[in-house]
């Protein structure tokens, strides 16, 4: 965590510090990625759970059809930006930047509800994606944060006021038939990430909404009330009973607030600490 001003920081990137490790989006895009790419016009190997593979065909799973056709990376035919994305299914396109994803469980049974992910399109707008359990095996090991893809046949879905982390209240749903492909070799600068800042006051409104919080830069007062120092040692033994690590943190010279990391998210901050 690093020193601000006097107004915490919440990023669509970096950090994975709540119990669904949530980040916040703003009104200004940060600077896109330097380099500008050439554009080609090799296929792009798209994913779904129809294993469909990238050569212009249109493939079967349980009677019904998801089709790919290989098309040069540059070409925008149906491609919508995610300001136009509305509710319900939608056999679109959408084109983005895949900032970060995490698990998304129940706070209290720690039932894995499914993969969260904050998404960035050429606009700079960025909206939260969703894929459900029985999807993620699919998806999940061709996912890199970084990287480009599109994405054919989503659903647009209401978001739950507790989980929003993003400005837009419609979360990318992945359903049956949708088709993720690396886009490789684009002339699209993609954003790489968004920011905006949050006060105080708004952190103390999202306070015990059992929901995602914002990320949060700042400085490290105590760690599990003991002071930062070089003999300082935290004890593994009691952060895997507790399940928890109280950390507290301090904006500038703003006010000293008291943040609970829980679960992987402790073990993660143990393991860096």
């Amino acid at each position: 965590m690093n020193s601000n001003s006097k107004n915490s920081v919440s990023g669509d990137l970096l950090s994975k510090k709540s119990t669904r490790k949530g980040a916040v989006s703003s009104a200004a895009p940060m600077k896109p990625s330097a380099a500008s790419m050439k554009p080609s016009a090799a296929p792009m190997k798209p994913i779904g759970q129809s294993g469909v593979s990238g050569d212009s065909s249109s493939k079967k799973r349980n009677d019904k059809a998801v089709v790919c056709s290989d098309v040069p990376s540059d070409k925008n035919d149906g491609v919508v930006f995610f300001k136009n994305v509305t509710f319900g299914p939608q056999a679109d396109e959408l084109r983005f930047r895949l900032i970060h994803f995490w698990e998304a469980r129940n706070a209290l049974s720690k039932i894995l509800i499914g993969l969260e992910m904050l998404l960035i399109d050429e606009e700079g707008t960025v909206i939260q994606g969703f894929i459900p359990p029985s999807r993620i095996d699919t998806y999940l090991r061709h996912m890199i944060p970084g990287s480009t893809y599109r994405l054919n046949n989503f659903f647009g879905s209401k978001i739950k006021k507790v989980y929003r982390v993003a400005d837009r209240d419609v979360t990318i749903a992945f359903s049956w038939n949708s088709v993720l492909s690396v886009l490789k070799d684009s002339s699209i600068r993609f954003p790489e990430d968004r920011f905006r800042f949050h006060g105080y006051e708004q952190f103390e409104a999202a306070c015990d909404l059992r929901g995602d919080m914002y990320d949060y830069i700042g400085h490290i007062r105590l760690v599990n009330e003991q002071t930062l120092n070089e003999s300082l040692v935290l004890d593994e033994v009691e952060i895997a009973s507790m399940r928890r690590i109280l950390v507290h943190v301090q904006t500038h010279d703003g006010p000293v607030m008291k943040l609970y990391i829980w679960d992987k998210a402790a073990t993660d901050f143990y393991e860096k600490f």
